[in-house]
């Protein structure tokens, strides 16, 4: 398998291949991009029921220019629900790769198994993450939960000069150009391809994708830039929508949480943790960590989601998922400043707003899946885990929460000292079932209408390439329970 993708064959025309993401239950988004000289391109599309594209079920041509960076996008109507189909492209004489994609389920479904991952820095090391989600044939979707691409210029998180993997431009990227160009350098990539063109992902932005610790209103790594931070916000906005197989809102600024239906098993929310959020507040700055006017989400935001998990449990929808990019569950006491205030911990009157609606409209079956952290984590979500919590019943647990490691960025305990500080957190978090902060990998989501399994995979090295993986741990949540054990 190793030999094989090293020796794949360049394209001339789709060097960056093909891909597919935000199914429903009779349209897919399907992607691609042109390398051409050429001011514009015509591209004609093609989806099918059978590999080999012998038998179509919807074709159409789109012209695409430098005004989208020669990305094709096609939401493709008409399908049939719950079925896989295949889709290539043609121009100036070249076929692009074959591409597999799915639709969703419509009402009945007995199982849905997800892969949650995030963090893929291109510089650290080899994406053998996508390359092992690309190994597999029982994925629904792929959730990519932020942090698709890395801002930093090379040698800043991550030295890619001795192997060949140097992000381009070499310097921070700032601009549309900037952007773009990182983005093919990624997209550039043969196990990232492997994975787009073997399932349809459903991805959501982190602070990389923009800029370290970004809010709608700046970041603090972007002011010796020189940059509009307005300007840099929506380039990285639109480069964004350029490059990924997410469907464009028609609704004015940035909008890229949306609603997923599995039939009747899972309400899939993704949600918009960065773009949309206040700035972030220092530990000892409590007078803002505490306003009660301050939003992760955005005011929006907040309604749509609260809405569509009242709606979700009013129609009997066995779970409901969210697809986030910060750790949700408290680590800090009540009312005490918590050491990261870029997660929940440092937004707590939005968390505790979801909660009291958690609490006040019984929201059951509620399962938070987490990026960003470069760690895999397994917890219970009460409101006040040090006093209103039981950890042997669960008792007090409103949710459970899933936390991704990284594809390639370095773990969570290559940071000095972290691994001693993890030591004292797993003795003083009670809701804490499991932390692993060594690793890279990811986690599968199997779901069925009695519970949710997550099994965490780990890839041995991001130094040399690899399909290789292990499974390192498996957490259920038995439905009505809102906690995890072991499996």
């Amino acid at each position: 398998m190793v030999e094989a993708r090293q020796a794949a064959p360049a394209s001339r025309l789709f060097r960056h291949g093909v891909a597919s993401g935000d199914p429903l239950v009779d349209r897919v988004i399907i992607w691609t991009r042109v390398t051409t000289p050429a001011g514009r391109a015509t591209v004609r599309w093609r989806v099918g029921s059978d590999p080999q594209l012998s038998r179509v079920t919807a074709q159409g041509t789109v012209e695409t220019s430098a005004l989208r960076d020669f990305t094709v996008k096609v939401d493709v109507p008409g399908l049939n629900p719950g079925r896989a189909y295949y889709y290539a492209f043609d121009t100036e004489g070249e076929t692009s790769p074959t591409g597999r994609t799915r639709t969703l389920p419509e009402d009945s479904v007995a199982r849905v198994r997800l892969a949650s991952i995030s963090c893929s820095n291109y510089p650290a090391g080899y994406f053998n993450v996508y390359r092992c989600l690309a190994n597999r044939e029982d994925l629904d979707a792929v959730l990519h939960l932020g942090d698709y691409i890395y801002e930093f210029a090379n040698g800043v998180y991550g030295d890619g000069s001795a192997f060949g993997r140097m992000p381009l431009p070499a310097g921070e990227a700032t601009t549309l150009a900037d952007y773009r160009m990182r983005y093919a350098t990624y997209r550039s990539d043969v196990d990232l391809q492997a994975a787009h063109a073997a399932h349809p992902f459903i991805v959501v932005w982190d602070d990389h994708e923009i800029v370290n610790d970004a809010s709608r209103v700046g970041a603090p790594t972007h002011k010796g830039t020189g940059a509009d931070w307005r300007t840099r916000l929506g380039a990285a906005y639109q480069a964004y929508l350029e490059w990924l197989p997410v469907r464009e809102s028609t609704m004015p600024g940035i909008r890229l949480y949306r609603a997923f239906r599995f039939g009747r098993l899972v309400d899939l929310l993704m949600l918009d943790t960065r773009g949309l959020r206040d700035r972030q507040a220092l530990p000892r700055d409590t007078a803002a960590l505490f306003d009660p006017a301050r939003s992760l989400l955005g005011a929006e935001q907040e309604a749509w989601l609260t809405s569509n998990l009242g709606r979700s449990q009013q129609v009997g929808t066995a779970w409901r998922v969210l697809g986030q990019q910060v750790l949700f569950a408290p680590l800090a006491p009540a009312g005490t400043a918590p050491q990261n205030t870029d997660v929940w911990d440092g937004y707590p009157a939005s968390r505790t707003r979801l909660m009291d609606y958690l609490t006040r409209q019984r929201i059951s079956n509620l399962a938070i899946l987490t990026g960003d952290i470069h760690s895999s984590w397994a917890m219970d979500v009460p409101r006040n885990p040090f006093r209103s919590y039981t950890p042997t019943t669960g008792e007090g647990s409103l949710a459970v929460e899933i936390v991704t490691p990284a594809i390639s960025s370095p773990p969570l305990f290559a940071g000095a000292g972290l691994r001693e500080q993890s030591a004292l957190l797993r003795l003083a978090a009670p809701h804490l079932k499991y932390l692993d902060g060594d690793s890279r990998g990811y986690v599968l989501l199997d779901v069925d209408a009695q519970r949710i399994q997550a099994e965490w995979y780990f890839v041995p090295t991001v130094d040399t390439r690899t399909s290789e993986e292990k499974k390192a741990a498996t957490f259920v949540c038995e439905r009505g329970s809102s906690r995890l054990s072991t499996a």
